[in-house]
């Protein structure tokens, strides 16, 4: 079943940080914008406008849910701008605003001029989109609460080319400006990453160029689980570093995953998407080594084992995608607790198998 830009913009409110923290490594090129104490003010003023805008998006989603293709219903990696057009254009917006706004002197709105870019037809947003589109836009973003002087966005028809100027404010906190402009430039200087979503995450890690240690970005992943998982998979994280593997994050559009290698082989990850949500791949081609172990498991994963590792359609089981290539795949629920010690004698005995 499709995901609507209800259920993205529910997930989307699950990957903004909860919790950021009161200090926090800012980078230099960022001293021309203000000071560390009041972009940090900003982060967490822009962070609020992002649950504010998802908030809005779950009530009113359908009325803007127009995708121009759905997503492969077992797909971890979603494109926005084919599934949810409408929030890529927020998206784009946004950035926009955030890039090429300056800053009034005392940082309370963003001023655009117009003609930036005669590639874009002159358009003042610099953006290849209808002004129908960027419009309405426009207006739910001034449902947000953002205040947009210079442009009458009632009228029916507007040509943004003509537009001159326009001053962006956001007088519930003025410091989301700041906090936008920070991000379109982490998101554009510091992590050109095309597939990376600095902006819509509010990933205040970005505005520092030093590597965020793994398991601050887990924490922050697996917030909205309970305590229980949390703890289960800190767990099972820590138990894997200390048997010499490594944890490589990586984030696609809004797919992040996090590898646990031997060297270079894979054993398992953490998926978090859209689509499949909050769970667990394990990379096991070795089970027929082991399989007196497995006879001890619970008789769920014996049947998942059971299954085998590999695309479904080409071992002749299904006609079509059943997402085998991924790995055996557990959901992050409350019953993983029950099967945990298991998981991790699995785990064991494969890694038995790859050194």
């Amino acid at each position: 079943m499709r995901k609507t830009l209800k259920d993205m913009a529910q997930y989307l409110k699950k990957l903004i940080p909860a919790e950021i923290p009161k200090v926090y490594a800012i980078n230099p090129i960022f001293e021309k914008i203000a000071d560390e104490k009041y972009i940090r003010k900003g982060i967490l003023a822009f962070r609020d406008f992002l649950c504010r805008l998802c908030d809005r998006l779950i009530i009113e989603g359908d009325s803007y849910d127009k995708p121009k293709k759905d997503a492969h219903a077992l797909a971890d990696n979603t494109s926005i701008p084919i599934n949810y057009p409408f929030l890529s254009n927020i998206r784009a917006i946004l950035s926009n605003i955030g890039s090429n706004g300056v800053l009034s002197e005392n940082s309370d709105s963003l001023l655009l001029n117009g003609n930036q870019s005669p590639a874009a037809g002159g358009n003042i947003f610099n953006l290849k989109l209808p002004d129908s589109k960027i419009a309405e836009c426009l207006r739910f973003l001034t449902a947000c609460g953002i205040c947009i002087d210079g442009m009458d966005l009632s009228a029916k028809k507007t040509d943004i080319s003509k537009l001159e100027s326009l001053v962006i404010s956001y007088p519930d906190n003025p410091a989301m400006l700041t906090g936008l402009k920070v991000l379109t430039i982490a998101q554009s200087e510091l992590h050109t990453c095309g597939g990376e979503d600095v902006l819509l995450r509010c990933d205040y890690r970005a505005l520092n160029t030093n590597a965020v240690e793994a398991v601050c970005f887990l924490k922050d992943t697996i917030r909205s689980l309970s305590i229980d998982i949390q703890n289960f998979i800190l767990q099972l994280h820590q138990r894997c570093l200390d048997k010499g593997l490594k944890c490589v994050a990586e984030i696609m559009n809004f797919y992040i995953r996090f590898k646990y290698f031997y060297k270079s082989k894979e054993l398992w990850r953490l998926n978090v998407s859209l689509n499949n949500g909050y769970n667990i791949s394990i990379k096991a081609n070795n089970t027929y080594q082991y399989a007196d172990t497995i006879e001890k498991f619970p008789v769920c994963l014996q049947k998942k084992i059971a299954k085998g590792y590999g695309c479904g359609k080409k071992r002749g089981l299904t006609d079509s995608c059943d997402g085998g290539c991924r790995g055996f795949r557990i959901p992050l629920d409350d019953s993983i607790i029950e099967i945990s010690g298991d998981i991790e004698t699995w785990f064991d005995m494969e890694l038995s198998c790859i050194k």
